[in-house]
């Protein structure tokens, strides 16, 4: 439907601002959106996401003092800290793990933190990807006209695939009538529109994506670069006990086994000492 529409972007989680808006949709492509998105995709049913791997064990311990058993999962620099039943790749979760975990637990470096941010500003907000970045605007647009998007970036600085795929809900909010851009909102619409075809090309030129292809992880790259593969629109639940994400009812298509990519990438076969001391380097 036409109309006039309002569109800000944050190009990094970790400031202390963000600007007036209806909602806010948060961005870490690489990976942890994806793997919320894929979370539900797959049945999951509820996804708590917390600031750092202590927070995630402790709330773990709680919730299996209630009778429920979550899965511990997420990343420091890349992989899964210690005690963790599994890391960041959206690969790696399946439908027998989430039929055995229908609730987790996921703290990351960058991607829990921005919702939780976004959280603070007291609006609806939801996680998007290029997996489902339509689906989640079409139900932004249910909301309201003011659209927030907030990148989680690296490290509280800018990250080239969370900025292209604002860009590209910048360019599908085009669609829908006039819209009054921010400079910063323009500007990741530019770095879209001149992307070319080819989007993993383009985003496997980022820095983390590169850190990501040397600790083991190429294929979760080609996965997150799927363009609107799912309909699943994971959103923070309101009034809860605990921040807690939830699939927008009725978002996520049937679930067919048959289509599930159950062959998770093959990781590198250094010993885990050397990939820890690899990823430190890094950070």
């Amino acid at each position: 439907m036409p109309g006039n529409f309002e569109a800000d972007l944050v190009f990094a989680g970790g400031g202390n601002y963000l600007p007036s808006a209806d909602l806010w949709m948060v961005i870490d492509v690489l990976r942890a959106t994806t793997v919320m998105t894929r979370w539900f995709e797959l049945g999951g049913t509820e996804l708590y996401p917390v600031k750092t791997p202590e927070l995630a064990r402790e709330l773990v311990k709680d919730l299996r003092g209630r009778g429920s058993s979550p899965l511990l999962m997420g990343e420091v620099n890349g992989i899964p800290p210690e005690g963790f039943d599994m890391g960041n790749s959206p690969l790696d979760l399946t439908y027998d793990v989430i039929r055995s975990h229908y609730c987790g637990v996921m703290s990351t470096t960058n991607g829990t933190g921005a919702l939780l941010e976004a959280e603070s500003s007291g609006c609806p907000v939801m996680a998007v990807c290029f997996r489902n970045y339509s689906a989640c605007l079409d139900h932004a647009l249910t909301i309201g006209t003011r659209i927030g998007i907030l990148c989680s970036g690296r490290k509280h600085r800018p990250s080239w695939e969370d900025t292209l795929c604002a860009g590209a809900v910048i360019e599908d909010l085009l669609s829908h009538g006039e819209v009054l851009l921010s400079d910063s909102a323009r500007m990741a619409l530019t770095l879209w529109q001149n992307s070319g075809n080819d989007i993993e090309s383009c985003v496997r030129k980022s820095t983390h994506a590169q850190y990501l292809t040397q600790i083991g992880y190429s294929d979760d790259i080609s996965f997150a670069c799927e363009i609107d593969s799912s309909t699943v629109v994971p959103m923070l639940a309101e009034n809860e006990e605990r921040t807690v994400l939830r699939a927008v009812s009725g978002s996520a298509r049937p679930y067919h086994r048959e289509n599930e990519r159950v062959e998770p990438s093959e990781k590198v076969s250094d010993p885990f000492e050397e990939l820890l001391a690899y990823t430190r380097k890094k950070a």
